[in-house]
């Protein structure tokens, strides 16, 4: 007798959390997603859903951690691999988004996966929009915030990056500063009173930093060092500490830009106050667009 879905979506968290090469991050957020995937009240749909994505997902680390062993290994091999995944990928898409649930949980455990997938084919705006999406449905947990706040900042540095990479004297776009702070919004909902604030706080500290706001970040990585590692920076939270020039333009290059004045700075603080939404940076968003046709 088959396992059912519930069955099958723990066994593959399991088998995923004894992969190498999974991130400690992607086991606490999918955990997340499994909860809500097996809410009593939820439908059988966003459950298949689920298990069939975590079972691509352990099938594809495992393939990864062979290649980890190896002494060598092909090109072809890893771009087949990779190229799979992404096709896997698609076609879970095109599934969950004809999977609309009657049930909050459903709904939440499909919007999680949809942001999922896009987040693993580099498509940040529409990872933003579905995690939107499961805020407004009824989700409310930091490990969210936290992805929305990365997901967020991506798409800020990818809609901008050719503004400040080939701006003839770069400058800190305005339109770039606003969407980092749309990001910023969104880690400080992640913000527990916990450890592993040192963490947010960093990468608070690191976006501030990258749109010019100085002495905000200042603050943040102030904030930071108040709290204790959690076993290690780098796997605090599952993503890479912030590196100052992982921004299409170093701090070197962004130092002959304009300071920003003590009036500007006291604007940030007056709109980390308030909610931001996505669409407002993007009101005619394709994804934005995409995202309510298909709930």
């Amino acid at each position: 007798m088959p396992d059912s879905s519930d069955e099958q979506i723990w066994r593959h968290l399991a088998e995923y959390g004894d992969m190498p090469t999974a991130s400690l991050f992607s086991r606490a957020f999918y955990q997340l997603m499994a909860e809500y995937a097996t809410h009593s009240a939820n439908t059988e749909a966003s459950r298949e859903l689920l298990a069939k994505f975590l079972n691509r997902e352990v099938r594809y680390h495992r393939q990864v951690s062979r290649f980890t062993d190896a002494e060598a290994v092909p090109l072809e091999d890893l771009q087949s691999v990779a190229g799979k995944r992404i096709i896997a990928l698609h076609d879970l898409i095109e599934q969950a988004k004809a999977a609309l649930s009657q049930t909050a949980a459903g709904e939440i455990t499909r919007q999680l996966l949809l942001a999922e997938c896009y987040y693993h084919i580099e498509e940040p705006d529409k990872a933003v929009a579905h995690l939107e999406m499961a805020l407004k449905d009824g989700a409310d947990d930091p490990l969210i915030y936290f992805v929305l706040g990365y997901n967020r900042y991506r798409l800020a540095v990818q809609s901008f990056a050719t503004i400040t990479a080939t701006a003839e004297r770069p400058h800190y776009d305005v339109s770039f500063q606003r969407a980092c702070l749309q990001a910023v919004a969104a880690f400080e909902d992640a913000l527990t009173g916990e450890d592993s604030d040192r963490q947010v706080y960093q990468w608070i500290g690191h976006v501030l930093e990258t749109a010019g706001f100085d002495e905000a970040a200042s603050h943040a990585f102030e904030k930071a060092e108040g709290f204790l590692p959690v076993e290690s920076d780098s796997a605090a939270l599952g993503f890479p500490v912030p590196e100052a020039n992982d921004h299409p333009s170093s701090r070197r290059e962004l130092s002959s830009a304009a300071p920003i004045t003590d009036a500007e700075i006291e604007r940030v603080r007056e709109l980390l106050k308030r909610p931001h939404q996505i669409s407002e940076l993007w009101p005619e968003d394709e994804a934005g667009a995409d995202s309510t046709e298909n709930l």
